[in-house]
């Protein structure tokens, strides 16, 4: 992954990047960061999908904020809200409807998913990308009953790739 923001005084912050093995360092300008921010789901389905953090300015700013700690928590956080609602009974109304039984049957797996999210340490931005993708895409085998996916194995690859390489 990239490496840290570095700040210079007076001069545009700077990232680092790898450009064919080598080390380059990148001014960011807050163009980058607008268009990481607009670019947010692209980012992430390309993060997830295996692109390098270090291939680009919008790649490397969007890692960052993946593996950063409040992303995490909000992640962890949502994957609660998505094991309480499985649990709820069935009066309860909830905001979005998730596949009650497939959740429930991989509740230990989605635990521990939420365990290695708020573990300290560094974890992959890859990992954290596809939690969300996960978590947030409505064709997740979390709420589209006619996904093909099988959440339990779905959730253990996931919280595989949060491990770092």
């Amino acid at each position: 992954m990239a490496l840290p923001l570095i700040t210079q005084a007076g001069r545009c912050p700077m990232l680092v990047l790898l450009e064919d093995d080598c080390p380059v360092p990148v001014a960011v300008r807050p163009r980058d960061r607008l268009l990481a921010r607009l670019h947010t789901f692209r980012l992430d389905h390309d993060l997830a999908a295996g692109a390098s953090p270090d291939a680009t300015v919008g790649l490397a700013l969007r890692a960052q904020r993946l593996v950063a700690t409040p992303t995490r928590r909000e992640l962890a956080w949502t994957a609660r809200r998505v094991l309480t609602a499985a649990h709820a009974p069935d009066w309860r109304r909830v905001p979005v409807t998730i596949c009650r039984e497939r959740v429930r049957d991989c509740s230990e797996e989605i635990e521990d998913l939420i365990r290695r999210l708020l573990a300290p340490g560094p974890v992959s931005a890859r990992g954290v990308a596809q939690v969300r993708a996960l978590l947030c895409d409505a064709t997740s085998p979390i709420y589209y009953r006619a996904s093909r996916d099988d959440l339990r194995t779905r959730v253990l690859t996931v919280a595989d790739a949060l491990s770092p390489a």
